[in-house]
C-alpha cells in the first residue's frame, strides 16, 4: 500500500517512469514538454504530471496512479505552473546539488516562480560583502554560514510565505543529502556534469580565480558518493 510520500519513491513508480519516458521519446533523441511544446534537454527537468491528482484516497487505484492516458510529461518549471493553475499549489523544497559549475543556480532560476524561495551561498555572500560575485573575504565567513543555516532552519520549520524553496550546494557527500532531504522533505535534484565539462567551463569565466575553482572541482568529484538505491 502506498501513501503519496511512499509512491514517488517506490520501485514500481520508477519502472513505471521509465516506461513513459522511453515511450515519449521522440526520433530526435528528445522528449517534449507537452503543455510549451519545447523538448526537456535535462533529465532531471523532466516530470511525470498526473492529470488526475494524486490523492491519498486515489494512490492505490492503478487505474490512475499508474495509466499511461492520465500523464503528461512536462519540465519542472510548467508542472509548477499547472498547479498554480490548477490551484493545487503546495510548498515544496528541492536541494539542488551537483558540482561546481554544472548548471546549478542556471536551473534554478529558469525553474522557479515569484514568491519562491532560493538559497544560494554564492548570492549570500554577493549581498553581505557587496563584492563581486565570487570574492569571498575570510573573515566574512562564519556570518555568511550562519545566515545560511537561518534560511535553512526557516525552510524547515515552513517559516514565511514562500512557495517553493531551492536550496543550492555541492553536497557531494550521500550521508550529507539524505540527512538534509529528511530533515527539510526535500526532493533531491542532481545537476549532472562530468569534471572535464566543469573544468571546461571554468575556463571560460573572467569573474573567478581559476587555480581556486579548478581545486573545488577536483575535491568534489573526489568526495561525491551516489545515492544508495
Amino acid at each position: 500500500m502506498f501513501t503519496l510520500e511512499t509512491f514517488y519513491k517506490s520501485k514500481e513508480w520508477e519502472a513505471f517512469r521509465q516506461v513513459i519516458i522511453a515511450e515519449r521519446t521522440q526520433p530526435d533523441g528528445y522528449v517534449y514538454d507537452e503543455e510549451t511544446g519545447k523538448p526537456i534537454i535535462k533529465p532531471y527537468d523532466l516530470i511525470l504530471h498526473h492529470k488526475e491528482p494524486l490523492t491519498e484516497d486515489n494512490v492505490n487505484d492503478a487505474t490512475i496512479a499508474f495509466n499511461p492516458d492520465n500523464i503528461e510529461v512536462v519540465s519542472h518549471r510548467t508542472h509548477n505552473r499547472i498547479h498554480d493553475r490548477l490551484g493545487m499549489a503546495r510548498r515544496q523544497v528541492f536541494l539542488v546539488y551537483g558540482p561546481p559549475l554544472a548548471g546549478k543556480t542556471t536551473w534554478v532560476q529558469a525553474s522557479k516562480s515569484d514568491g519562491d524561495l532560493v538559497i544560494d551561498m554564492d548570492n549570500l555572500w554577493q549581498a553581505v560583502t557587496g563584492l563581486p560575485r565570487y570574492t569571498k573575504p575570510p573573515k566574512l565567513r562564519s556570518i555568511v554560514f550562519r545566515l545560511r543555516d537561518n534560511l535553512i532552519d526557516a525552510v524547515k520549520y515552513r517559516f514565511g510565505k514562500w512557495t517553493n524553496a531551492y536550496i543550492i550546494g555541492g553536497y557531494p557527500n550521500t550521508g550529507e543529502r539524505e540527512r538534509l532531504a529528511q530533515e527539510l522533505q526535500a526532493t533531491p535534484v542532481f545537476i549532472q556534469a562530468p569534471e572535464e565539462e566543469c573544468m571546461r567551463r571554468l575556463a571560460e569565466t573572467e569573474d573567478r580565480d581559476h587555480d581556486e575553482w579548478a581545486a573545488y572541482i577536483i575535491d568534489w568529484f573526489q568526495r561525491y558518493t551516489p545515492p544508495v538505491v
